[in-house]
């Protein structure tokens, strides 16, 4: 907004003000305001509101809170401090007692097996306990009917429903690189979630805490829903990622250990005859196309027992931990390394995919943070 613009509205504020009114701007789908205001409309709105002349009252509807919205600028007040923050959640005891009980004022017959299984397809949530209940009410012609057979008999269709709305509350999540997150808190492996990560999830009530200190969703199907989608990660990528990075990390260390001919000056020549090996067939089959390094020839049996053990005094400041701590981890992923590389990822269960998907995150992570230690100015 240019200046004559703010000149204009300051105006319009001052008069309806002086005539003893206070306007109230409610401006919904407020998360779009990043992609359309400047810091200074952030500045205007702040001061327009605050401002005794032309105070008005703003109320802003958004999935993300104005902080994460404003452009940061440490030397100005922000727009987000004049705010009191309300968040939409779901259903308290209470809540769910009244709603309940106007149901059951209309003369439906609501018996306690209905309500248990409707919450363990929608757990608290306001929306989805009106969804199921419409496709089941709307299928009733009298107040007598059995709700239960009825709730059995439109299950299937009542799932994909169900299916299309989890998957939207999964897209809000990608939004705030959230889904990931949650998927760990829930299903696991955890490898990256932070502090933040928990408390946003616990304010959007998508989970919450046991006593046990664990986490679960808002409802047991949402959970089962959320193993499926663990179960479609094609762990492949990340796998190769992890190979690619571990590989460019030993080839660093030996040159900086043992310099460029560090082949000859390298203790552990069984290592070095496998890789020969290695390379030799590789040569037989693809001629010049093989690679002459050897270290594109390492996997991660070679990884750990090869290498990280020999030289633990230079992969610590990598690594962290102890070494031992490292021997189980590098085991596993030398397990599944075939299965994953030949197509044949029905040979593992899903719990041998979710804890190397977790390794490998782990490693990878230690490596950026490592780079990024090492020279702040450059990506990894």
């Amino acid at each position: 907004m240019n200046i004559e613009k703010r000149r204009f509205v300051k105006k319009l504020l001052r008069n309806i003000t002086a005539k003893g009114y206070r306007l109230i701007i409610l401006i919904d789908e407020f998360d779009n305001a990043k992609d359309i205001f400047k810091l200074q409309d952030f500045q205007f709105l702040r001061e327009i509101s605050y401002n005794l002349e032309t105070k008005i009252g703003i109320v802003t509807i958004s999935r993300k809170t104005i902080q994460e919205l404003e452009p940061d600028n440490g030397s100005l007040s922000n727009f987000y401090q004049i705010f009191d923050e309300l968040r939409l959640k779901l259903f308290t005891n209470d809540d769910l007692s009244l709603y309940w009980e106007r149901l059951k004022n209309l003369g439906l017959k609501v018996s306690d097996n209905y309500i248990d299984n409707l919450i363990f397809y929608s757990g608290k949530h306001p929306f989805l306990l009106d969804l199921i209940n419409y496709s089941i009410f709307n299928k009733i012609e009298q107040t007598e009917i059995n709700l239960d057979e009825v709730f059995n008999s439109t299950l299937e269709d009542l799932k994909l429903k169900l299916f299309n709305e989890y998957e939207s509350i999964l897209k809000l999540m990608n939004q705030e690189n959230l889904d990931n997150k949650l998927i760990q808190m829930i299903i696991g492996p955890v490898y990256d979630i932070t502090q933040r990560d928990v408390e946003k999830l616990l304010k959007y009530s998508l989970v919450k805490s046991k006593p046990d200190e664990s986490f679960e969703c808002f409802a047991k199907f949402f959970e089962e829903y959320l193993s499926i989608k663990s179960n479609e990660v094609d762990v492949w990528p990340l796998f190769s990622n992890f190979e690619n990075k571990m590989r460019n990390i030993i080839r660093q260390g030996l040159i900086e250990l043992y310099g460029e001919d560090w082949v000859k000056k390298y203790s552990k020549k069984t290592v070095i005859q496998e890789l020969e090996l290695a390379r030799n067939e590789n040569k037989k089959a693809f001629g010049d196309r093989a690679s002459e390094d050897l270290i594109n020839y390492t996997y991660p049996r070679h990884f750990y027992d090869g290498f990280i053990t020999a030289n633990w005094d230079w992969y610590k400041k990598i690594l962290k931990k102890d070494k031992g701590d490292w021997k189980p981890v590098f085991s596993h992923l030398a397990k599944i390394r075939n299965p994953l590389a030949h197509n044949n990822p029905n040979f593992l269960s899903e719990a041998d995919k979710n804890i190397a998907t977790g390794y490998c995150q782990e490693i990878l992570n230690l490596i950026i943070k490592w780079k990024e230690s090492a020279n702040p100015f450059n990506s990894p």
